[in-house]
């Protein structure tokens, strides 16, 4: 656990020192550049976070590509990452045709569907969030936090202690202030209102038990693999089409006091339990069949122990 607090101390102080020093930032480079208030203020919060997340590595010994998931040769690791992406998109195609076969969304604009031109823009703007999203998210969560639980405490508490805090950190509000209104204390408002979703759980709540599933999930592959190579597929694979949802459709008629979407964005829902588990089943079912391919030298031992406590029995 106390790598896990160490990391939680280690974001908000991050953002306690964004707050403290976006005014003063704020001060120096707007004569220069007149960038709005929130942007200094997030770029800062973001240096001082990669700051502190350097040293949180090196305080708990995370030094080598290993530890951050990336204990796979680079060929092995870039083939399993791209096997998986391509799984990560048709099993989010799949969820894709529900949501639009039930009505829970529609096209934006459906005319423009039929110019490959759209395509081109929508799926260019999927692919870039989800390989930055994935890289990202996954290189520090299932990546370094993960191996600083899993040395602590094992790869089941690992998974069980990363996924709730993924799903957390979905939910932020940005927020502006106009420059007239700027003051000493106005990082510290930017740093209220980011954290104003967690207020109301009634409409972050089917949200958030869908991060959590995925949270899961990914986790389990890291588990399993000892890596991160087929987490990353999946996550980018999975952000692809979800971004390409984003921008192309918008909330439909089923979507109103619909179970399967929740509030927060019309998009995320209970719907997402089945399908996660539904693909944890399967990657379970055949995981003799690829998470070998897919495991890290070094690994199996590991990887092997955690199935055990899963309750599998791979290791025959």
């Amino acid at each position: 656990m106390r790598a896990f607090l160490g990391f939680l101390l280690t974001l908000a102080a991050a953002a306690v020192a964004g707050a403290v020093l976006a005014y003063p930032a704020y001060l120096l480079l707007h004569p220069f550049a007149p960038w709005p208030f929130h942007r200094i203020a997030n770029r800062v919060t973001l240096l001082a976070l990669v700051l502190m997340l350097v040293n949180y590595c090196r305080r708990t010994g995370l030094v080598s590509r290993r530890d951050f998931g990336y204990g796979l040769r680079r060929p092995r690791f870039l083939a399993v990452c791209l096997v998986f992406a391509a799984l990560g998109i048709a099993s989010a195609t799949l969820g894709a045709a529900f949501l639009l076969g039930v009505h829970l969304r529609e096209w934006r604009d459906p005319a423009a569907l039929g110019h490959v031109a759209v395509w081109a823009r929508l799926l260019l703007a999927g692919a870039g969030s989800g390989i930055a999203v994935a890289l990202i998210e996954e290189t520090v969560m299932r990546g370094a936090l993960h191996s600083a639980i899993e040395r602590e405490s094992g790869s089941v508490a690992a998974v069980a202690l990363v996924a709730p805090l993924f799903a957390l950190l979905h939910f932020y509000a940005r927020t502006t202030i106009p420059p007239e209104a700027v003051g000493p204390s106005s990082g510290f408002v930017l740093l209220g209102a980011f954290f104003s979703p967690w207020a109301q759980l009634a409409a972050v709540a089917e949200a958030f038990l869908a991060w959590l599933a995925v949270g899961v999930l990914l986790g389990l592959t890291r588990a399993w693999t000892g890596n991160i190579a087929a987490a990353l597929g999946l996550h980018a694979g999975w952000v692809l089409v979800l971004r390409v949802l984003q921008l192309a459709t918008v909330p439909g008629p089923g979507a109103v006091g619909s179970l399967w979407v929740g509030r927060l964005d019309g998009l995320l829902g209970l719907w997402l339990l089945p399908w996660s588990a539904l693909i944890g089943l399967a990657l379970w079912a055949t995981r003799e069949s690829w998470v070998p391919y897919a495991r890290a030298v070094g690994a199996g031992r590991s990887a092997s122990a955690s199935s055990r406590a899963m309750g599998s029995s791979s290791s025959r």
